[in-house]
């Protein structure tokens, strides 16, 4: 690999585009609400699964010994 190579933060079309204040508030508004009923409707799967083992596995299964 060459030493002398160029940054790619030097080339103007790999630079990012400047962001305005309200469009970075707008996406922010709504992302944690996403992240938020992604990670409720996981764990209401886990849940939901749990209590079908337990309901179809354990109980039908009885006291063991």
């Amino acid at each position: 690999m060459p030493v002398e190579q160029p940054s790619a933060a030097s080339d103007s079309f790999e630079v990012a585009d400047e962001v305005s204040e309200t469009a970075l508030a707008d996406v922010l508004r709504v992302v944690p609400l996403g992240a938020g009923v992604l990670a409720g409707t996981m764990v209401a799967l886990l849940v939901l699964g749990y209590l079908a083992v337990y309901l179809l596995v354990f109980l039908p299964r009885g006291p063991v010994g």
